[in-house]
């Protein structure tokens, strides 16, 4: 039998506004890949990634079961890390709860995972922080996120921001002070968008770039859920992201006694956060309305990483 790490699980992380951050205050692109990053805010679900590490005899990566050769930001974790450490070949198997390529912060959350189980395959001692950065890094090269993995290793808020662009060991998080316990997101999923038919279009960033920073501001302002998802829908809106039928989805969401919706960010998905004694009733309801979608929930989570006992 081949030597394995331990489970590594980290939840998904739903995005609902960003503000691309890439470029110095003069206007030059940032080459420093650690310093690259962005704002914005979203919220943890309970589903996340788990995943483990095994010694093999050449580089390969499952996701829920299926050999994938496309998992580029995962095995970018793999190259920047051999390049580091020098370990053999290894195997990398993902199981994944929530949609990938739809804002639901899969891709950073399999890297940030394959970091810490890659340290505790081959004893590497990293730091949370040291793991994460390859991880960040690798998402930046991959051109599949920016700021997931920084968002994802703070524990603290199932509700969270991020207030200054980075790496794990430069940005900054903070989080909403929301008692969560009473409430569930509610997805709907139609499809996945190409990270990078955005983040590689200028005009499109500067757009985006300008909406993200007005909508930090008014979240800043009033720092609750509902103001979240309310300047994160006129986000949506103004950069014209959001797609019709969304918009539409986002309406009956709150018709139907949702606090608040919006499009997940980057992705053909809307999120909406729904208190727990009207989840059935909403669910039905919404799902009814939504029968070409994949409708579902997940409580928040106000963790980060951890192990799994096996």
């Amino acid at each position: 039998m081949p030597n394995s790490s331990r489970k590594v699980f980290v939840p998904s992380a739903v995005s609902s506004f960003f503000e691309v951050c890439d470029t110095n205050a003069d206007g030059s692109r940032i080459t420093d890949p650690l310093r690259i990053g962005s704002r914005g805010g979203g919220f943890k679900l309970k589903i996340g990634t788990t995943t483990q590490v095994s010694e093999w005899d050449s580089d390969v990566v499952y996701i829920n079961g299926r050999k994938r050769s496309d998992a580029k930001t995962t095995l970018n974790v793999v190259k920047l890390m051999r390049e580091k450490f020098g370990f053999d070949f290894v195997k990398v198997e993902h199981m994944v709860e929530a949609p990938i390529g739809a804002g639901f912060g899969t891709s950073g959350a399999g890297a940030l995972a394959t970091a810490i189980a890659l340290s505790d395959l081959f004893g590497l001692k990293l730091t949370l922080l040291k793991a994460a950065d390859f991880a960040h890094i690798a998402e930046i090269q991959s051109v599949t996120g920016l700021g997931t993995v920084t968002g994802l290793v703070y524990g603290a808020g199932a509700v969270g921001l991020v207030t200054e662009p980075g790496a794990p060991s430069l940005g900054r998080v903070d989080a909403l002070i929301f008692d969560h316990s009473n409430y569930a997101l509610v997805c709907a999923y139609f499809g996945a968008i190409e990270k990078s038919s955005v983040l590689l279009n200028e005009a499109k960033k500067r757009e985006v770039n300008e909406q993200g920073r007005i909508t930090m501001k008014k979240v800043l302002e009033e720092c609750t859920p509902e103001s979240l998802l309310e300047h994160s829908l006129s986000f949506a809106k103004n950069t014209g992201l959001a797609s019709e039928r969304i918009l539409k989805l986002a309406e009956l969401a709150k018709k139907l006694g949702a606090l608040g919706a919006t499009q997940n960010m980057i992705g053909d998905a809307l999120h909406c956060l729904v208190p727990k004694n009207k989840l059935q009733e909403f669910l039905l309801a919404f799902s009814s309305k939504a029968q070409d979608a994949l409708i579902f929930s997940s409580e928040l989570w106000q963790g980060g990483v951890k192990f799994l006992e096996e």
